[in-house]
């Protein structure tokens, strides 16, 4: 079985390990965005080529704090990011879908992110929802 980021959950523990190791020079990068408004260690996610409906940001960052919520909340406190799908940009597979989704019939956002834990580009297609 595949998570969201596509790596396989045979050793979780070792995968999340793995992640804030090599993530580390993502997060120093936007960390002093992160570091006001989540905990140490949040995972940082910068999302690029953003296409969708009026108002689509181009670009947008994501924190997902270290636990095992699969939660991510955009960095600048206005939403939280939902993802519907990812997909392997070179190989076109799917790695993740989150069941059920394509019934909700809402205007979805389509990005681009490069995933250091797998080393790929990947198409993130999700939408946000915004804070009330």
């Amino acid at each position: 079985m595949m998570d969201p980021l596509g790596v396989r959950r045979i050793t979780r523990r070792a995968v999340i390990l793995a992640s804030v190791g090599v993530l580390a020079g993502m997060i120093t990068i936007t960390a002093g965005a992160a570091a006001a408004d989540y905990p140490p260690g949040s995972l940082v996610f910068h999302f690029t080529d953003c296409s969708g409906p009026t108002g689509t940001p181009a670009t947008f960052d994501v924190a997902k704090p270290v636990g095992p919520a699969f939660t991510f909340h955009l960095i600048d406190g206005s939403g939280m990011w939902v993802i519907k799908e990812l997909v392997d940009v070179e190989t076109g597979a799917t790695r993740f879908t989150m069941p059920g989704f394509e019934h909700n019939n809402l205007p979805t956002i389509t990005c681009q992110y490069f995933s250091p834990v797998i080393f790929r580009m990947l198409r993130v297609t999700g939408l946000i929802v915004p804070v009330r």
